[in-house]
C-alpha cells in the first residue's frame, strides 16, 4: 500500500471519507466531472456549474491531501464565515479524523482551531471569507459568483488580497453557479470561455474554463 501513497489520484480515491446527502459516512470517490477537473487542473481555474456536483467537497479533500503529503499551505474562502467554518468542520476536519491512524501519526496536527489546521510538516488548511498576507500554494473560492453579486467589496478584496497571496506556480480555483452578467466571476468566466474556444495554449496567468451543466447534476442526483 505504501508505494501507492506516492500517487495523489490513489490517495484521493482511497484514503478519505465524507458524508453523503443522507449523512452516511462513505469513502470519497471522484465522479466523472470531478476527475475531469483533477486531470486538467491549471494554475488558474474557473468552474461554472450546476448545483450539487460536489466540487467544494473535492477541493476540500484535495487541499487536505496537499497539506498532508506535499506540505502545502491551502486556503478556502466562502461567502460567510459561518459557511467557511461549516465547510471546515464537515469536510476538512471530518476527512482528517477518519484517516488511517498511521497517516495521522506520520504527520500530526500542530495547531487546530475552528478555522485552521496546521500540520507538523508545515502544511495547512485555512478557511475564511478572505485572505491577506502569507503565501499560499492553493486557494479555492466557493460560490464566487454569489460573493461578487452580494458582496462586491469582499470580492474586490479577494481579488486584490487573496489572489496576490498565491505563490508563483500556485493554484487558484473559482467555483460558482452563474449569478448575473456583471462582477469579477462573470468577467473572468467570459475571458476563460473565449480562451477555451480559441484553443490557444494557456499561460500560467490564463484562466482555464470548466463548464458542468444540468445533465451532470441530474446524474449526481440519480447516483445518490
Amino acid at each position: 500500500m505504501f508505494y501507492k501513497l506516492a500517487d495523489p489520484l490513489y490517495r484521493l480515491n482511497n484514503l478519505y471519507y465524507i458524508t453523503d446527502k443522507t449523512g452516511k459516512k462513505v469513502k470519497f470517490k471522484m465522479t466523472a466531472e470531478q476527475y475531469n477537473y483533477f486531470k486538467h487542473e491549471h494554475s488558474r481555474n474557473i468552474i461554472l456549474k450546476a448545483r450539487q456536483l460536489g466540487f467544494t467537497t473535492q477541493v476540500c479533500i484535495m487541499q487536505l491531501d496537499s497539506a498532508l503529503f506535499e506540505s502545502q499551505k491551502c486556503a478556502l474562502i466562502a461567502h460567510t464565515l459561518h459557511d467557511a467554518k461549516r465547510l471546515f468542520r464537515e469536510k476538512v476536519k471530518f476527512a482528517y479524523e477518519h484517516l488511517p491512524d498511521l497517516i495521522k501519526l506520520a504527520n500530526p496536527i500542530k495547531i487546530e482551531t475552528k478555522e485552521e489546521m496546521v500540520f507538523e510538516n508545515g502544511g495547512s488548511v485555512t478557511v475564511s471569507t478572505s485572505f491577506r498576507g502569507g503565501t499560499l500554494q492553493r486557494l479555492h473560492v466557493s460560490e464566487f459568483g454569489k460573493i461578487c453579486a452580494k458582496y462586491p467589496d469582499k470580492a474586490r478584496e479577494i481579488v486584490t488580497g487573496a489572489f496576490e497571496a498565491v505563490s508563483l506556480g500556485g493554484i487558484v480555483t473559482l467555483e460558482s453557479t452563474a449569478e448575473g452578467r456583471q462582477g469579477y466571476f462573470y468577467e473572468f468566466s467570459q475571458i476563460a470561455e473565449k480562451l477555451h474556444l480559441s484553443k490557444k495554449t494557456l499561460t500560467a496567468q490564463d484562466w482555464r474554463f470548466f463548464l458542468f451543466c444540468m445533465v451532470a447534476e441530474q446524474r449526481v442526483r440519480h447516483d445518490h
